[in-house]
């Protein structure tokens, strides 16, 4: 006999997703870590302050009381490379490719594609196999080269999906005498490309051993995916430690202030913002202007920031100006000109007589410091606390280039 009353003791779904019950299991639903397989990699905490933290024992915990509902527990599981971070309810199934638009016509640039032979260098660099290792005077350095194309997986072309390769996210740890180097892809899109590959991992971890004992490490990654990994094997060296450059964080948002105040044209654009280390000369002037606190100086410091209207130029110091025009040739954004001296201006100089001086153009004037650096009789300078740091080279042949 069909028909009838429904069956009250099976509730709908519907009913279910309303009844006291699911909404404590859904309250159940919660996230932590394993211990033994955290590496302190800090990603969780950056990204899901609200469900984690580091621990004094250097290990991620989840809080006591997180909202797990907060964010998709995919997206939080994904971001470990190590796969440290357990759920207590079901995960959502990986990105579905299905769900984006095709792209008109893109069997044609796949057919292209199709047989063409795997690029074996960015195939090692997916899987941390493509790195090098120097050993200088007080320290070991090692040089991860990070992916730079997706593969040409046929689903790249059916959904048009980038060629160039995200931003990976890498860390390292050191441990003895070894070290744990971990690179991990969070663009969730490219990510799950990772599904249709077998040569396409999401993330690696390569470790490596040295003979020599290891006294402390530093490492910076960037905007070209190379991470790049100092092994301190003196304790002077690592104590007097200063990189070549300074170096923009991943807390840039490509405004595009550095690129257009840096005086060498040392920072380009991207995802990320790039300073060429061979063109930088450590002025500090892109991390003067940044409105982030994005710029770390050639210490591992970040420069501080001052706001724009407060910027100091450069002052010219009459008395001591012998006309020789070094700063106006130096300065890349024109903001020193000469002009006749003043009638008597020159009355108790110590230094012969001038028919000119260096006049600064404020608005055009970016606080770089080319201008005091090359001036030998101390006659200008630019009152900002931050000072050139290891100049190097750089700093040398950019002068003799502009002379």
């Amino acid at each position: 006999m069909t028909g009838g009353p429904p069956d009250r003791t099976n509730p709908t779904r519907s009913e279910m997703a309303e009844s006291p019950i699911q909404e404590t299991v859904a309250q159940a639903e919660r996230f932590r870590v394993d211990p033994e397989l955290c590496i302190a990699c800090d990603a969780c905490c950056q990204d899901f302050p609200e469900v984690f933290y580091m621990g004094d024992d250097l290990k991620a915990h989840a809080h006591d009381e997180h909202p797990a509902e907060l964010y998709d527990a995919r997206t939080v599981v994904d971001v470990c490379p190590t796969t440290a971070i357990l759920f207590s309810g079901e995960l959502p199934p990986p990105e579905d490719l299905s769900k984006l638009e095709e792209v008109p016509g893109w069997e044609l640039e796949w057919a292209r594609w199709r047989g063409v032979e795997e690029n074996h260098v960015e195939r090692d660099r997916r899987y941390g196999r493509d790195y090098s290792i120097t050993e200088e005077e007080g320290y070991i350095h090692v040089r991860f080269h990070l992916p730079t194309r997706v593969p040409a997986v046929r689903d790249r072309f059916r959904y048009g999906l980038p060629e160039e390769m995200p931003l990976y996210k890498g860390h390292v740890q050191l441990t003895g005498n070894s070290i744990m180097v971990a690179g991990w892809l969070t663009d969730p899109k490219v990510r799950a490309l990772c599904h249709t590959s077998s040569s396409f991992p999401a993330q690696f971890m390569t470790t490596i051993d040295f003979k020599k004992d290891l006294v402390g490490i530093t490492s910076r990654y960037d905007a070209h995916s190379e991470f790049e990994i100092i092994l301190f094997t003196d304790p002077a060296t690592m104590a007097t430690w200063q990189w070549k450059a300074h170096f923009i964080t991943d807390k840039c948002t490509a405004c595009t202030i550095c690129e257009r105040v840096c005086p060498t044209n040392a920072i380009t654009s991207g995802e990320i913002f790039y300073i060429d280390p061979d063109l930088c000369i450590n002025c500090s002037v892109c991390g003067v202007y940044c409105p982030f606190d994005a710029i770390d100086d050639s210490t591992d410091v970040t420069v501080q920031r001052i706001k724009a209207k407060k910027v100091p130029k450069a002052l010219v110091h009459e008395e001591m100006c012998t006309g020789c025009e070094f700063c106006v040739d130096i300065c890349p954004f024109d903001a020193i000109v000469m002009q006749p001296a003043e009638e008597g201006m020159a009355t108790d100089h110590p230094l012969p007589q001038t028919s000119q001086i260096a006049v600064v153009l404020p608005k055009a004037c970016v606080s770089c410091k080319l201008c005091e650096q090359v001036c030998m009789k101390d006659a200008i300078e630019v009152p900002r606390q931050h000072q050139f740091q290891n100049i190097g080279m750089s700093f040398m042949s950019y002068i003799t280039d502009n002379h």
